[in-house]
């Protein structure tokens, strides 16, 4: 059994990731200075992977830096939020499980916490409040990073991802207020938030009524480029005993619009399929496969949305502008003005559609291709 050169559904390791140099040194250079980072791009564009690559080349080159990663997608409470921050903040920061419990009892011996640790290869070390965090606690929980930074003479990084998730919870703006009250004043901490909904992060750190407007240097994620994935589609093929020309390594790119997890998984389709040397036939069958595989997923999350919701989608794809010209209201059914505008923030909100210089469009090329299927007239 060959193991595939592609990997998607996973962070990309060393063999995996590519390129991003220039990204990866901004990312290192603006944490360990202290500068706050909020990172955005659509879903599945490799943020990730970007982050624990950069952190993994920043904790080998300074070992007074610890990193800590919290997942945000999960969390569906302000009291969650609290045990699970602290739980990071204690793991990344203490080198050995029992130094872990030791902490834990130092920093957070006033909020009674209950204790359970995990056997694992990583010595996780998991906090559960056995009572919601009183006022108090709740500032002693924000502070907890700074404060072990300062007394062991570290940095610490804390990256959040799908940060954007937080804001759903109720309570997130209260909680929203004490983190920036909160983390403002960290001297030997920095903190990388990411997600993937670029409409709910923009309002959470853009917006200057918001908490969090300026506390972090924004930075867009891009696609890698073509030139850069052709080589390692070749090479992925090459290592294994494969062949794959460079003409159908372009196609595989244009297919996928060069979107890294769609990539990753139609370079795995081809490669599985091919025998010794890819032909149109393998790459026709792999492409009609990552329709199909993750249609139930499409059609799942398109059945949420409302028939004026679905119109406006269908009006995107086939390339209007205008949607609230009479034309494109008659011709897509897409309702009255204020119906327009709010399935407009709806579907932003959801990460259906991206604003590009103003106009809007679906950018996950495989979802396109699949609604354009189902739902073309």
């Amino acid at each position: 059994m060959i193991e595939s050169p592609f990997q998607y559904g996973t962070l990309a390791t060393k063999d995996n990731f590519i390129d991003r140099v220039s990204e990866r040194a901004s990312l290192k250079q603006m944490l360990f200075s202290g500068i706050n980072v909020s990172l955005i791009s659509p879903r599945r564009w490799g943020k990730s992977s970007l982050v624990k690559m950069a952190m993994d080349e920043l904790i080998s080159e300074r070992k007074d830096v610890r990193v800590c990663y919290m997942d945000a997608f999960s969390i569906d409470s302000v009291e969650d939020f609290y045990s699970k921050f602290a739980s990071a903040v204690i793991s990344c920061s203490s080198s050995r499980i029992e130094k872990a419990w030791g902490d834990a009892k130092k920093y957070l011996g006033g909020i009674i916490p209950g204790l359970s640790v995990s056997d694992g290869l990583n010595d996780i070390i998991t906090i559960n409040f056995r009572h919601d965090p009183l006022k108090e606690n709740q500032a002693q929980i924000l502070d907890l990073p700074e404060k072990i930074a300062s007394d062991k003479g570290i940095r610490i990084i804390v990256c959040i991802d799908e940060f954007q998730q937080l804001a759903e919870m109720d309570g997130y703006a209260e909680l929203e207020g004490k983190m920036r009250s909160a983390w403002q004043y960290h001297k030997n901490v920095s903190y990388c938030f990411y997600g993937s909904k670029k409409h709910m992060m923009m309002q959470i750190f853009n917006d200057s009524q918001k908490p969090f407007y300026r506390f972090s240097e924004t930075m867009f994620l891009g696609k890698i480029a073509q030139g850069d994935w052709v080589p390692f589609i070749v090479g992925g093929f090459k290592k294994t005993g494969k062949s794959i020309s460079e003409e159908f390594a372009v196609k595989i790119c244009e297919h996928t619009e060069c979107h890294s997890w769609y990539l990753q998984q139609l370079s795995y389709f081809v490669w599985s399929d091919t025998g010794k040397e890819v032909t149109d036939a393998i790459m026709n069958r792999a492409y009609r496969r990552i329709i199909d595989t993750n249609a139930p997923m499409f059609m799942n999350d398109v059945e949420k949305l409302t028939a004026s919701q679905r119109e406006m989608l269908k009006a995107i794809i086939a390339g209007e502008t205008q949607l609230s010209s009479a034309g494109a209201r008659e011709r897509y059914r897409l309702g009255n003005l204020t119906t327009i505008t709010r399935n407009k923030k709806v579907l932003e909100a959801k990460a259906y559609v991206d604003s590009n210089d103003g106009a809007l469009e679906v950018s996950d090329p495989i979802f396109r291709a699949w609604f354009k299927e189902k739902y073309a007239e």
